[in-house]
Order: C-alpha cells, then structure tokens, then sequence
C-alpha cells in the first residue's frame, strides 16, 4: 500500500603496480629477503597510492587450495568484514618453497587507516596461519578518486514492443518454443547412463561435439532452476498431456534430489555442488559448499507440491515422494529445510563458484525456503519442522540489512573480503537472487528502492567494459539494451581465463529484463511510484523523458506514473532485443557472447540459458496483461 509523502572495476595487478610506479607510489618494504624462521605467511611490501592498496606477501606453499586475507581498519578506524583483501597468487619462488601472493585493489570508497594483519588458510591441510601487522597506512601519490555517477543515459524505449511480442510469440518455430525445446531436451539427457530425473547443464563435455567446457554434470542450483520452469509450467498446463508429462518429470526430481542427499561420498553434507549425470557425487577439487541448492530444489518441489494438491493429487503421495525426509528414503524437501535453517550462517561458495562468503543470492533464497518450507510443513502437520524453520526467519531477515552499502548506493553481492578483484562489489547475482529469493512480502523485491538503484549501478558497469555495448540499435532501429555479464571483472571467456576476458551472458541479461518487467507489476500492484532519493538515479537514467522528483508519489493515470513504467517495460523490452541480437540462428543459446563482436561462445546449450529466457518470457506475458501466454507455452507440445 502507498504511502503519500515528500564502482569501479578492478584493473588487474600487473596494471595497478605500473599505475603506481607512474604516480609516484612509495612503497614500503616489510621484509625484503625470504623467511628463514619458517613463517608460512610474511609480508613482504605494500602501498596505498591513488586510492589502490597494493601488498605483496611471502606463501609457504603447503597445500594446493589456499586462502590469503589480509585485513586492515577503513579510514573511519572501523574493521567489518568488508575491509579485507583476498590476496591471489602471483609466482612460484624459484628454489624455494615458497610463493609470491598479492592484491593490486582500489578501496578508496573505504579507505585505509592500518594494516591488522594477514591470515593464511592451508584448506586441504586445515591449518590457519597469521601474521599480526598493526601498520600505520600513510597515502602516496594520486588523491583518492570520488566515486563517479552513472553515465548518461543512450536511449528512451518505452512500452512493450511487436517486434519482441512475434519473437517470443507462443509456437514450434519461435524462439520461445525452441527454447522450451531445448531445455527440455537437456533433463534425462540420451546419454548413457543417465538417471533421471537429473539435468545435464550444457550441451558441452566429453560425450558431446563441444568437448570444453566440460558441463557434462547435473549440479544442483541448476536443476533446481530448470525444474522451477517445469513447475511453473505445471501449476498453469490446461492440456492433461502436457500436466501428466511435467508431472512425471518432477516425480522423478524430487526422487533424485533424495538420492543426492544420501550419497555416501558427500563430502560438505547437502552443499555438494555437483554430481555425474549417473547422479554419483562428483569428488575431485572444486569450490564447496555451495549451500543455495538445497533452498532452490526445496522451494521448486514445495511449487510443485502445492499445485499437485490443488490438482487434486494425494497427500500421501506428497509427504512419501517429496516432503517426509524422517520417513521416507524417497522424499528430499524436510531434509533439505532443515539443512538450510542449520547452515544458513556458514559460509559457502557463491553461485559462480569461485568465492568463499557471505553472499546476497544465497540468503535471499534460504530466506524464502524458510518461509515457504515453514507453511508447508505446517499444511502437512509437521508442526515441529515448521517452529524450526520459523525460529531461523528473523535472524536470517535480520541479517539482510548489512548488504546495503550506502556509501555504494549497492546491494553488495556478498558482505566480506574483496576476492579476484571485484573492487567494484557489483554482480548481477543481486538481480538473481530477487528473482529466485523474493517472496512476495515486502523484503527485497523488484521496486524496492536498494533493488532498483542496484540495478543501475550493475547494469551500467557493463558499458565501459564490453564494446559491443556501443552497438546500441538493431537493424531495424530497434534500442538495444546494455549487454549484462556476471561482473564487471570477469575475466572467464567460456573456455579459460584471460585479461579482459569476460563476456555478457544471455542468462544475466534475460534476468535482467525479467527484474524489470517485474518491477513494473510490482508497482501497478502496489498502486503508485514513491521516488526517493535512493531510487531517483535509476528512473533519471532509465526514464529520462520523464521528470520526477525524490520525496514524490506518483499515481497510476498520472503522466508520471505512466511515463516511468512505460520507460522500464521498454527497457526490458531492449534487454529481451540486445538477446536477439546476439542469438544463433536455430534459436541455440550458449552461455555468453563475445564483449567485441557479439558471436556466441562458451558452453552450448547451456540449460540454465533457456530457464532464464523462458522466466522473463513468463514475466513479460504476465505484466502485459496476456492471461494465456502461460498456459499456451505450457500446453506447447515438448519436440
């Protein structure tokens, strides 16, 4: 109800320290020749010029997986978990045993006072090492930078589009369909060996024409993504065909989401990320936990669960087949609620799986498995479960709060250390984590002034950082909506790593076209646009035509009100169109397209691409007022 009333990407280590050298940086010297004491961690020299803190620390190289953070006071004295470093490697040191770590970071939002001191976690050993500093930091060189605005605006789209309506219009030849096509052709794979009720994530791996990369895995988060598409397309299906085939597939989910849960090789409990498309656990090296899955399989089978019965299916077959953990082999939703309210403060790797921390995306889900699970154990009668879920709620909403950094004006993707550089805090994992997290009350949602001013500030990181982002109108004159990576220092091209080697994802823009889609039915449900000065840059940026003032509501009717979502739906609009631009021929979607020339690379056919499309699709139909888009694409027979 109303209420009437009035960052800078990282640049790499190599480029930081000639920055330096070039602004007269006085590096200060700690320790100039090797340990011979056996420290397993030493700092060897470090800077703070130009708004860069620049260190380079001694390593014992004792194990393979290592975590080097060091830790310093910003320049109001404060230590939070924010004011720190996470060190990368640099070089092996010939002869020796040990290595050369170090961070090249700008943290001139924060400051620097001190130096507090460095930790050293040897992770496949479990020992933790330390160095106490309490250095005094005095700047050289440059001044800080100030933190810039958002650019000016290119484009003023507005409404929804014909050309984006026919290029996601329901049928066996458009995009749409092709694209329910193939993501159905990626769950139960014809591939040998395969169980079911798995997904393979892409189209690439040993078995496949495209060897590398190699997603020849059914991991977690991404079949519990998929799944949550046959979920929505199960509870709107008027085709009994169409019903009895999701149905069947879903069954066959949950079954093995139970299987999962009890493989004798977990090794960090219900956050393994991954297993083969056997649905064996995956054990080599990789980056675990990964403690979102379990909230995202719950949440999708409690989607199903709840359409099931107002189906009129069985409630004995639900508390069997999906939810009663305690008494049956078979049912995965219990145990995976309880994992969640039991480990909803640790630590896991976030969903690009390369960080160890708090993340955004991670609490909002769990947030909403709680919420969720905690009614539908009650509707089941499992009244203990439901207490336990529910005494997690608050302390976990609670919590929430710490992401908003208002220095910033950004939610942070994850509250902790700066890890690969990502100096800039931003990652459309924020944007994700609303779609798949929000629950319709209140708590972070799509108009919510944090969201929408996040939104801003990651989607406008990209234009400096992809060229193909000067491109910004089709062949037809059509807006082009910015192209949207993972983050603004992405440096994974598909294949490897290289400098400057990250590129958009159809993924992340499809979700970004679906938050704004969202964002204006949100708003018309509510019933009025209150700008604030938190939410005013991203209407002046994506509404420019339209003057609004901070401490203003705006009605629907008004030209206010209808200028600014009109704005948003054109902008969701040019997002859906920047996709279709870059789309192969055959309606095919990869996982990214090239920052320079736009061509499609990386994994093919990832899954997690045509989810991502077909829930904006869902979202455009439903804000556009069309009540049978749904239906229609659920009834499409799957080819």
């Amino acid at each position: 109800m109303c209420v009437f009333k009035r960052a800078i990407a990282g640049i790499g280590f190599a480029a930081a320290i000639n920055l330096c050298s070039a602004q007269q940086c006085q590096p200060n010297v700690v320790n100039p020749t090797l340990p011979t004491n056996g420290q397993e961690v030493v700092l060897q020299s470090y800077s703070y010029c130009g708004g860069f803190l620049n260190a380079t620390v001694y390593i014992a190289n004792l194990d393979y997986d290592k975590l080097v953070t060091l830790y310093y006071t910003t320049r109001q004295n404060v230590s939070t978990p924010l004011s720190a470093l996470s060190l990368g490697y640099i070089s092996s040191i010939p002869n020796t045993t040990y290595e050369y770590w170090g961070s090249a970071t700008s943290i001139y939002v924060d400051g620097i006072s001190e130096l507090l001191n460095l930790t050293y976690q040897a992770t496949d050993i479990g020992k933790t090492y330390s160095q106490d500093l309490n250095i005094n930091v005095v700047a050289s060189g440059a001044p800080e930078p100030t933190l810039p605005g958002p650019p000016a605006p290119y484009a003023s789209p507005s409404g929804l589009q014909d050309d984006i309506t026919s290029w996601l219009s329901v049928g066996n030849d458009t995009q749409i369909g092709l694209a329910k096509s193939l993501m159905f052709a990626n769950i139960n794979p014809s591939l040998p060996d395969v169980a079911n009720g798995t997904v393979v994530a892409a189209r690439s791996g040993p078995t496949y024409p495209q060897q590398l990369p190699d997603y020849e895995y059914n991991w977690v988060r991404d079949a519990s993504l998929t799944f949550d598409v046959v979920a929505k397309l199960y509870q709107v299906a008027s085709s009994s065909s169409s019903k009895s085939t999701y149905e069947t597939l879903l069954l066959e989910y949950a079954n093995a989401r139970a299987h999962e849960q009890t493989d004798p090789g977990l090794q960090t409990g219900l956050g393994e990320p991954k297993f083969y498309l056997n649905n064996t656990i995956f054990t080599g090296p990789w980056g675990r936990p990964q403690n979102d899955g379990p909230a995202t399989s719950a949440l999708t089978l409690i989607e199903f669960a709840t359409a099931y019965l107002q189906n009129g299916g069985s409630i004995d077959t639900v508390k069997s087949e999906i939810y009663d953990s305690t008494n049956s082999p078979n049912a995965p939703v219990q145990r995976d609620l309880l994992f969640v309210a039991s480990n909803w403060t640790s630590s896991s790797f976030d969903i690009w799986e390369e960080e160890s921390s708090d993340h955004f995306y991670d609490r909002l889900v769990q947030r909403k498995a709680l919420v969720q699970g905690a009614a539908f154990a009650t509707l089941l009668g499992d009244d203990a479960t439901s207490a336990t879920l529910t005494a997690a709620v608050s302390p976990l909403t609670s919590s929430l709060s710490q992401f908003w950094d208002a220095n910033r004006q950004l939610i942070l993707y994850e509250y902790g250390p700066v890890l690969r550089e990502k100096t800039s805090y931003k990652d459309v994992a924020v944007v994700l984590g609303v779609i798949h997290g929000y629950n319709n009350d209140g708590v972070f949602g799509y108009s919510n002034d944090e969201v929408l001013a996040s939104m801003l500030s990651i989607a406008t990181s990209f234009l400096s950082v992809y060229p193909i982002a000067n491109i910004t109108v089709d062949q037809t004159g059509g807006i082009l909506g910015i192209p949207i990576g993972r983050y603004p220092e992405d440096v994974y091209d598909g294949y490897g790593t290289e400098p400057n080697g990250g590129n958009p994802w159809y993924l992340a823009t499809a979700a970004m076209a679906e938050a704004f889609y969202r964002a204006v039915a949100e708003l018309r449900t509510k019933g009025c646009v209150e700008v604030t000065n938190t939410s005013l840059p991203f209407f002046t940026y994506f509404a420019p035509s339209t003057q609004v003032q901070a401490g203003v509501t705006y009605v629907p009717g008004s030209p206010e009100f209808d200028g600014l979502t009109n704005a948003v739906l054109g902008w969701g609009d040019a997002f859906m169109r920047r996709i279709k631009y870059h789309a192969p021929q055959g309606g095919h979607l990869p996982e990214e397209y090239n920052r320079n020339n736009g061509s499609a690379q990386g994994a093919a056919d990832l899954t997690w691409s045509y989810a991502a499309l077909i829930t904006a699709a869902l979202a455009r139909g439903d804000v556009s007022g069309s009540s049978q888009y749904a239906q229609n694409l659920a009834d499409l027979p799957i080819n």
